[in-house]
């Protein structure tokens, strides 16, 4: 709506002084030049021939103001990005197993290097979408899973790509998005340590492709729910129904989460059983500088299942430095979905540096153990345990277009 400015009595003075002053001069003309039938009725038109001009004239008291209120600018795109790199030394002296990532002995290495664009959905901006396109080493091994032949190639550079629309309270994006499960993710500068946990490689997915709904039942309790094809699969669908999952998120107050997962479907040709897991991670913040984090998974297939826990610790010891240790106990006698069919413990500490703005140097020591020989060392030999030193840099950065 237009506002608009107005004094008082400003618009109607001119009229009045018009019709006040401008006839006493013409009457007084017309008495001298007019006969008398006109000088009567000539000063009478006359002012009426005034009123109406004066009403029809600009009146420039009465300007509008400019309109106080613009028309809303499209909303922003935020861009966001990082790049990756490590070194890591294995004492063993060959490739490091039990890893994720962090996949290459004595070199420097790309892990990753990410770029995404995101229009969230807003209560006024109810459709948006999200891409991230990712290139290094890292992309290569998520996308490994894929059963399309030349799967790995079409996917690998694309981790995330899905539209959203939000209705009501809840939003639904259907695409290729992460997995709701584990307390790790791909980005290694949103994880507390650089290394990912045995876990978050080997007991959950990393992504899937089908519809996802999530939204908020109240400011404690938020759910999300999933059809999609199943685990690490952009491209198929086996049994004859999708793979189905739930989750349920908890934040009882500011300091306490805990978030809960399940997911079963056929992930295998037939004839295969179906697939269930179960996840779980809880976090707590005892203080404003010591944090708390413990993950469980559970899976089984058929007859074959597979468990594992990861604790971690966190002292935020100053507003640039942190040091984080993690733990892990991992059972896969049964030689399920990890494949190492024995008992496995990981212990890792690190230490976690923001030099400047977007950039964060971490030093880490890593320890994996288990029961049977089962890493490589450089002659071939077989021991129960690898000890590594990583090196890691990230650098992020973000913005709006």
């Amino acid at each position: 709506m237009k506002n608009r400015e107005t004094e008082s009595g400003g618009a109607p003075l001119p009229r009045r002084a018009a019709l006040m002053a401008v006839p006493n001069q013409t009457r007084s003309e017309e008495i001298m030049t007019s006969s008398p039938s006109e000088s009567r009725r000539g000063p009478k038109v006359l002012v009426l021939a005034l009123a109406v001009a004066a009403l029809a004239a600009p009146t420039f008291a009465q300007d509008p103001a400019p309109d106080a209120s613009p028309a809303p600018e499209p909303p922003k795109i935020d861009v966001l990005g990082f790049v990756d790199t490590y070194y890591t030394y294995n004492f063993n002296k060959t490739d490091p197993a039990l890893r994720s990532f962090d996949v290459n002995h004595n070199a420097f290495s790309l892990n990753l290097a990410e770029i995404a664009f995101v229009k969230p959905v807003t209560a006024d901006s109810r459709v948006g979408f999200r891409t991230d396109l990712d290139f290094g080493k890292t992309a290569d091994l998520v996308a490994a899973f894929e059963p399309e032949e030349n799967g790995k190639e079409i996917y690998k550079h694309i981790q995330q790509a899905y539209g959203s629309l939000l209705t009501g309270k809840v939003q639904w994006d259907v695409g290729k998005f992460v997995t709701i499960h584990g307390s790790e993710v791909i980005e290694t500068q949103d994880n507390w340590n650089y290394s990912r946990s045995v876990l978050f490689g080997y007991a959950i997915p990393f992504y899937h492709f089908g519809v996802r709904a999530s939204g908020a039942v109240n400011d404690k309790v938020s759910l999300t729910g999933l059809v999609v094809n199943g685990w690490n699969n952009g491209s198929e669908m086996f049994g004859s129904y999708p793979c189905l999952g739930f989750g349920v998120t908890l934040k009882p107050n500011g300091k306490v989460t805990w978030i809960g997962n399940i997911m079963v479907g056929q992930e295998l040709p037939d004839p295969a059983d179906d697939r269930v897991l179960f996840d779980t991670t809880l976090t707590v913040a005892a203080t404003p500088k010591f944090s708390v984090m413990a993950n469980f998974d559970y899976g089984k297939e058929g007859s074959t299942k597979w468990w594992g826990i990861a604790g971690y610790a966190k002292y935020q010891a100053r507003e640039n430095w942190a040091l984080v240790g993690r733990f892990e106990y991992l059972d896969d006698t049964d030689g399920g979905f990890m494949l190492i069919g024995q008992k496995a413990q990981t212990l890792t500490l690190t230490s976690d540096h923001l030099v400047a703005g977007g950039l964060k140097l971490r030093l880490e020591y890593r320890g994996d153990f288990t029961d049977q020989a089962f890493f490589v060392k450089d002659n071939g030999s077989l021991k129960d345990s690898q000890h590594a030193l990583i090196v890691g840099m990230v650098y992020a950065f973000g913005g709006k277009i």
